[in-house]
């Protein structure tokens, strides 16, 4: 697992240094916010390499998605079936991308925590899960929740 040097720009390394390694890109990137630079990549040997962004709350959010899930599956676990609730408060959702954001539960709902910027755990840290808002999500629409240890 690398944490940074997952994006495109000059000073992000690990991509070149994977295909000088003959790796083969699995994911590469995907359409979320926060998280989307993360990788997933199959070296030569059979190892994994896991590849999360650099900000702390990306690297959270790419850990429970894509690290957790790749371990379940090596370790033959099959992944536990994600709670839809309904997710009231504001967050900012773009056609095309999912927008992951801490939640606190409030009786049969999860409300949106505050302090969830890409660079920031805040938010992570005092909420019970993490939301996945589709595209188009809208105040009070339900959507599957990442459970803390699940």
């Amino acid at each position: 697992m690398v944490t940074g040097s997952t994006s495109v720009g000059d000073t992000d390394q690990l991509r070149r240094l994977l295909a000088d390694a003959g790796a083969r890109l699995v994911i590469d990137t995907v359409a979320c916010r926060p998280g989307h630079p993360m990788l997933l990549a199959l070296l030569r040997t059979g190892r994994w390499v896991v590849g999360l962004p650099g900000n702390p709350y990306a690297a959270l959010v790419a850990a429970r998605s894509l690290l957790g899930p790749l371990i379940a599956g090596l370790s033959g676990r099959p992944l536990a079936r994600l709670p839809h609730l309904p997710v009231r408060g504001r967050a900012q959702t773009s056609p095309g991308l999912t927008r992951v954001v801490p939640v606190s539960w409030a009786g049969d709902e999860a409300c949106i925590v505050g302090g969830h910027g890409a660079a920031f755990l805040r938010g992570a840290a005092v909420a019970d899960a993490l939301a996945a808002l589709p595209p188009g999500w809208m105040d009070g629409d339900p959507a599957p929740l990442l459970l803390h240890g699940g």
